[in-house]
């Protein structure tokens, strides 16, 4: 009687350690699976994210080679015009004879010493070829500026392209003002926004 209740309690302890062995395995095995799940997911969004940083890297790499050969092609371009037709001209303006009843002559004025902060004077005029190169420069397309066209640049026949534009050196300088301004407003969100994604990043 007595070795059947040890048995009988042996047996039962035995049940009762293996219910827990098998309920803390198969725990284990559930956190296990969860974390390879987790890892999984992990290196998927990893290996998304990698072949889209890939993606835009060949993008820009393309863009800018684009962007270097068209800029190549108008250096060579706007040098060959630049061999025909002058950036600058001189203006003329009318000068009144000192013997009445003769018409005015048109002469070519002197260039005046420019007042302070002036980088021009009214006696100098950008040529349509000047105005041309500076459009082209800043877009990386060449354009035609007024009647100076892209024959110009070819054959030096276009003699539109050594025509006033009627832009000084003053129009040009405040210009490049304009565009050195909006390049810093540029590089300031530029690097405002390198910073937010770098702050992101931090644990």
């Amino acid at each position: 009687m007595a070795a059947r209740l040890l048995l009988s309690l042996l047996t039962a302890l035995a049940l009762v350690g293996g219910g827990y062995w098998w309920g803390s395995s198969a725990t284990d095995n559930a956190w296990t699976a969860r974390q390879a799940k987790a890892a999984q997911a992990a290196a998927d969004d990893l290996a998304k994210e990698t072949r889209r940083a890939d993606q835009a890297a060949a993008h820009y790499l393309t863009e800018h080679l684009d962007q270097e050969d068209r800029y190549a092609a108008l250096d060579l371009e706007y040098r060959e015009l630049a061999r025909h037709a002058p950036l600058v001209v001189p203006r003329s303006v009318p000068v009144v004879s000192a013997c009445s009843g003769i018409a005015p002559a048109v002469e070519p004025t002197p260039a005046a010493t420019p007042a302070p902060g002036a980088v021009g004077t009214d006696g100098l005029g950008l040529t349509l070829a000047a105005v041309r190169m500076w459009n082209g420069a800043l877009t990386g397309t060449d354009a035609p500026a007024g009647a100076c066209g892209l024959a110009g640049a070819a054959a030096g026949a276009d003699a539109a392209c050594a025509e006033d534009s009627g832009l000084s050196l003053d129009d040009a300088w405040a210009n490049h003002r304009a565009n050195a301004k909006a390049c810093a407003d540029d590089r300031q969100r530029f690097r405002a926004l390198i910073d937010f994604l770098n702050l992101r990043q931090q644990p």
